[in-house]
Formats: C-alpha cells, structure tokens, sequence
C-alpha cells in the first residue's frame, strides 16, 4: 500500500478534473480560503471548479490500520450573464460542468490506491446576479497502517 497523502489525492483529483472538463471551464484550483468572497473579488477566472478539502476522519479497521476518509468539496461558479436558469442550462452552465466533475471522479480511484469516489450531494449555494455556484461532496478513502 502507498503511502499517499491528502496532497496527494487533491492533486490527482484537480488533473482528472482539468483532464475531463478541459476548455469547458477557466479555472481549475484548490483554495481553502472565503469561497464567496475570493470569487466576488474576481480572484478566479470564471466559469470555475474549486476544490476544497472538507474533512479527514479516521475509521479504526483493524488493530494497526485505519480507513482515512477524504470529504473534498467542489464548488461549481459561473456568472449568470443571461439570467439564472440559462446559468444552470446553457451550453457551459452548471449542469454541463457538474456532469463533467461526475465523468471525472464518480465511482473513479484516479489511478491512486483509493477507494473509488463517491458522490455524497450536489446542490446550489448560491445563486445572485452576479454569482451561481453549485457545490458538489464527493468521498474517498485510503488505509492507513500504523
């Protein structure tokens, strides 16, 4: 078993990301930052995926080992140009790069020693004038042997 560690699996996950989504989105990057504020001060060119590292809890699977479960974030944010239901549905709205971030990591161990991703929720964040973002939590996890 490799000896992976968080930066690990966020840097595989950003490249299946870039990978799938391509010229489709402007942005691809991690942040851990004030999402909301750094978009609002245009810090991203969008649209844009953002992944963020939730939480790493550890599950005891045996005397010695551990499951370390990876909770990451993707922020989905376009700017709703033609209103908040073209955002949504228009060619490179949200819809279109949701379906990619699921292409690209749903049910996938990006070649790492992981256990394959799973989709935990999407929903919207926030939707103004100037802003739609969806999130979307996906799941993974690694052993750890101690």
């Amino acid at each position: 078993m490799a000896d992976l560690t968080w930066g690990d699996v966020e840097e595989a996950l950003l490249k299946a990301l870039q990978a799938e989504l391509g010229s489709l989105v402007q942005t691809v990057a991690s942040y851990q930052g004030n999402w909301l504020q750094d978009l609002q001060h245009q810090a991203w060119r969008l649209p844009a995926v953002l992944v963020r590292l939730r939480q790493a809890k550890g599950e005891q699977v045996a005397l010695g080992s551990s499951d370390l479960v990876l909770n990451f974030a993707v922020l989905v944010a376009v700017r709703p140009l033609r209103g908040e239901a073209e955002a949504r549905v228009q060619e490179g709205g949200i819809y279109q790069i949701l379906e990619g971030v699921r292409r690209a990591l749903w049910q996938q161990d990006l070649g790492l020693e992981i256990a394959p991703f799973s989709l935990e929720k999407e929903e919207p964040w926030l939707t103004t004038r100037e802003l739609a973002v969806y999130g979307a939590e996906y799941s993974t996890r690694l052993v750890k042997d101690f």
